[in-house]
């Protein structure tokens, strides 16, 4: 009897202790695996981030930021493609929008090694981490173009027109994307305006993309909304193919008409033309934000000057043009323009006579 009590104590003390030691040995682990972060330097993911992300208002500097962005990359890279799931858990489940840029730019810098999300963040293209995920999908590259044709042709959402500004990053790697836009270009849908700049990204063939684009030239009243914008940009990226209908536009009778098409040959914003072959000109965010700048500065010219006057002033740069076809467009539009210009009252002076004076007059020292 109490050899059977002794072996039973010894029994439970070797459970004890075999209990510890799984204890000591598996908890540890197991916490590890919850994290499911990889490590840097000794530190997670998540301290990372969170030290990127506190507030320094004493850093004024742009260097300051640009060692931040230098500290994440060199963390990324060393992570490689292990930290996926937690920049993907940033980009969605975050509320905080620097530790959210943190997990974007993780993607971005990860670029076509990252191609396993693609269809988490094409899913994505349709919430409030759209912006973010239609960086990763340019990064990862053609890769995406499925996926993204896919969300196009899926989608109801007017947020399509994010995806088709990821098919015009890709440039002419996108061209099975060309039967798409084409189809959305010839409808009456208000993505015609983001798939005629997208076009011109991508086809090459300036016989396909010009038909297609006069179809829009003067397109303010349809369900495609004031489509002519996009028409002007595809035209000034064209280059010199392009300037007869940008001219013609000129001549138009709707405004926003007639300043997308000076906008679209301002000088600054043709020297990036597809004809010039550029080999430094910027992405297409970057172009489109230059055709915007060219619009504001219409407006400015027009409101000072009036309308025709503006007008009749793009077209005459034109009028001496070495391309026939420049020439007889530019002298037809300036025949058209001077008498409107010749009685064309500036907005700003009208606006001095009502007593709105622009830009304000600042009080004269006495």
């Amino acid at each position: 009897m109490w050899a059977t009590s002794e072996g039973i104590m010894k029994t439970k003390f070797v459970l004890v202790v075999c209990g510890l030691m799984v204890a000591f040995v598996f908890v540890p682990a197991c916490s590890s695996l919850k994290s499911h972060e990889p490590l840097y330097q000794g530190k997670t993911l998540s301290v990372w981030v969170a030290e990127l992300s506190k507030e320094h208002p004493e850093e004024t500097s742009p260097d300051q930021g640009w060692a931040r962005e230098g500290t994440w990359t060199n963390v990324v890279q060393a992570v490689g493609t292990n930290g996926i799931p937690y920049y993907l858990k940033l980009m969605t489940d975050s509320d905080d929008q620097l530790r959210k840029y943190w997990g974007e730019q993780a993607i971005v810098i990860l670029g076509p090694s990252a191609t396993s999300t693609i269809p988490t963040l094409v899913s994505m293209l349709d919430n409030r981490a759209g912006n973010g995920a239609a960086r990763g999908l340019v990064a990862i590259g053609p890769a995406a173009i499925p996926a993204v044709m896919g969300f196009i042709e899926t989608s109801t959402s007017l947020r399509r027109g994010r995806a088709i500004d990821i098919l015009a990053e890709y440039g002419p790697s996108a061209s099975s994307a060309v039967p798409l836009l084409t189809e959305i270009i010839r409808s009456d849908s208000p993505l015609a305006w983001p798939a005629m700049q997208a076009l011109v990204e991508i086809e090459t063939n300036q016989a396909v993309i010009l038909p297609l684009l006069a179809l829009h030239v003067s397109d303010t009243t349809t369900a495609a909304g004031n489509s002519a914008i996009g028409a002007a940009y595809a035209l000034g990226r064209l280059g010199d193919a392009g300037v007869p209908l940008l001219l013609m536009m000129l001549t138009n009778e709707t405004r926003i008409v007639r300043a997308s098409a000076a906008g679209a040959l301002d000088p600054d914003f043709r020297k990036y033309s597809k004809d010039k072959n550029v080999t430094n000109a910027p992405g297409f965010q970057r172009l489109r934000v230059e055709y915007n700048m060219r619009l504001s500065r219409v407006g400015a010219r027009t409101y000072a000057k009036g309308d025709f006057v503006a007008a009749a002033e793009t077209a005459a740069q034109f009028t001496n043009s070495p391309d026939a076809n420049i020439r007889e467009a530019a002298n037809n539009a300036f025949n058209v323009l001077r008498p409107l210009a010749e009685t064309n009252v500036p907005q700003s002076k009208l606006d001095r006579e009502n007593g709105f004076p622009f830009p304000p007059r600042l009080p004269r020292d006495k």
